[in-house]
């Protein structure tokens, strides 16, 4: 979140070409229609199809992956739009199948640090301040959630050493996307730890693209609408309308709330308000390509600096030189993230390379070549970047991942377990959905 291999470009064209040739005629009634061709509805097509069923994925944009989007128009080289990591490598279903692949995976599970306090790095004492700082709110977080509390975690923190800042605006927008007064205390407590995580040199979307070898997506081809008053589906699209057994549905939440998609009947009160009670967080991503000068940036580090602990704040982390790439990746989210993004990527860039110059100068813009910002806040697919439930309402993640009549099927990130917000866990709720497809004789 990398100099793509020639291969890319000529396998996303490839899958480009097989999506938009064929029609909905020669698949009018698929055992099941999914929605949505990022990492949940991949998972879930593949088990699927390799159970013997016929299976039509419906991807809205114009190509694959869904929040997971590598790209190499922007800087030149591989750049994750969306999500960059994969974590719980022991657990996580996509480690194995990209190495089956020749992608170049590199352990970031230990990258290091460089925290600084205004222009210099931080001393020894500041550092040891920021780390209390930081294991007094993971102590207050992780005894809530023992205690089975669901409430907001800036409720739980005691704020006041001045060294708290750092931690909240980490674990809040950088992790979940959302601010201590927004995050949940039963969300963090029942996620699992990241263990040990990976960068993909060729970006974590291209992985995700691959998955839909052999499966057939429509490209382009947004669904409008759901019927679901008969038997079966029917799913509506410019294209046409498909009818089929089941359809699982992996939007976010963020359009699922935005009624982008209608229901016939409408669906169940308590499904609408799970979908309510679990909206989308925001974390911005914002890319800033240099001209080879390092500027005093570790690669494949992290970059950070003491912020106020009256938050939220005004927090822009950084990852620098993925890969040794010529560029560094600025990090924001929950409200400053919004804020961000709704000022437009010019101010976004602007305010990313500010903070760097404060700690290393002026030479930051002036080997500064372009930059970018994701845009992911007002994408109409995706209105946000991913899930974070409401303190108080952690427990409306099983209902957003209930089955509605025994033939509408919910997966996505939003729906990923212990292991929600993340890749793998999309990834493994899309082959949750298609065994509950499998269970139901369909």
């Amino acid at each position: 979140m990398r100099y793509l291999p020639s291969t890319r470009r000529g396998f996303v064209g490839g899958v480009l070409a097989l999506a938009t040739s064929r029609t909905f005629a020669q698949a009018a009634s698929p055992d099941v229609v999914v929605i949505g061709a990022g990492a949940a509805g991949l998972a879930a097509a593949r088990m699927l199809q390799g159970e013997g069923k016929s299976v039509v994925v419906l991807e809205a944009a114009s190509r694959i992956g869904g929040r997971a989007y590598s790209e190499e128009e922007t800087f030149g080289v591989p750049f994750d739009q969306g999500c960059s990591w994969l974590n719980d490598a022991a657990n996580n279903p996509l480690v194995p199948f990209a190495r089956t692949q020749g992608f170049d995976l590199m352990d970031h599970s230990d990258a290091s640090e460089a925290h600084y306090v205004g222009d210099r790095l931080a001393n020894a004492a500041e550092r040891k301040a920021r780390n209390r700082g930081w294991g007094s709110v993971e102590r207050a977080l992780n005894k809530a959630g023992d205690a089975g509390l669901d409430v907001a975690a800036s409720s739980v923190v005691t704020q006041g050493d001045g060294n708290t800042g750092h931690a909240e605006t980490w674990i809040g927008p950088m992790d979940w996307g959302v601010d201590f007064s927004d995050l949940s205390t039963a969300d963090y407590w029942n996620s699992a730890d990241a263990g040990e995580s990976y960068l993909v040199r060729e970006g974590l979307g291209s992985v995700v693209a691959r998955l839909s070898e052999g499966l057939d997506v429509r490209l382009s081809t947004p669904a409008s609408k759901i019927d679901w008053s008969g038997s079966g589906v029917q799913v509506e699209t410019p294209k046409g309308t498909l009818r089929a057994k089941a359809c699982i549905i992996t939007v976010s939440t963020g359009v699922l709330n935005s009624g982008a998609i209608r229901f016939t009947p409408e669906l169940p009160v308590w499904k609408q308000e799970a979908i309510s009670q679990v909206p989308m967080g925001l974390l911005v991503k914002i890319g800033l390509q240099f001209d080879g000068a390092r500027l005093g940036f570790v690669p494949n580090h992290w970059l950070s600096y003491r912020v106020p602990d009256e938050t939220p704040a005004e927090a822009c982390y950084y990852l620098t030189w993925p890969f040794e790439y010529d560029y560094t990746v600025g990090f924001a989210g929950g409200a400053f993230g919004w804020e961000l993004s709704a000022a437009g990527p010019e101010a976004a860039i602007d305010f990313a390379l500010g903070e760097l110059s404060k700690m290393f100068g002026s030479d930051v813009r002036k080997h500064f070549i372009k930059g970018s910002m994701s845009d992911w806040a007002s994408n109409p697919l995706t209105l946000g970047a991913y899930a974070a439930a409401k303190p108080g309402q952690f427990t409306a993640r099983a209902g957003l991942a209930r089955p509605v009549g025994s033939r509408m099927f919910f997966c996505g990130e939003a729906t990923g377990g212990e292991h929600v917000a993340l890749i793998n866990g999309a990834y493994l709720s899309g082959e949750r959905a298609a065994l509950e497809v499998l269970a139901g004789g369909i």
